[in-house]
């Protein structure tokens, strides 16, 4: 089984342009997938490695149900 949510990002070697450059294109494409789910009304959160998934979702329990349980 494969992960569909990356646990990071790549990491270029130092002095590779090409790299350097392949990572911003890398970014901006995760800025503008983010941007069109909250955009059609999508949840999105970040989730640490090692967080707890309750830590992550907190933020969504207060929107979704309108304040603390």
């Amino acid at each position: 089984m494969a992960d569909e949510i990356p646990t990071g990002e790549p990491v270029p070697e130092p002095g590779d342009t090409v790299g350097e450059l392949a990572l911003r294109l890398w970014r901006a494409d995760r800025d503008a997938m983010r941007f069109a789910l909250v955009e059609r009304g999508i949840a999105v959160v970040a989730h640490q490695p090692g967080e707890t998934l309750d830590l992550a979702l907190a933020p969504l329990r207060t929107r979704i149900h309108g304040g603390t349980r």
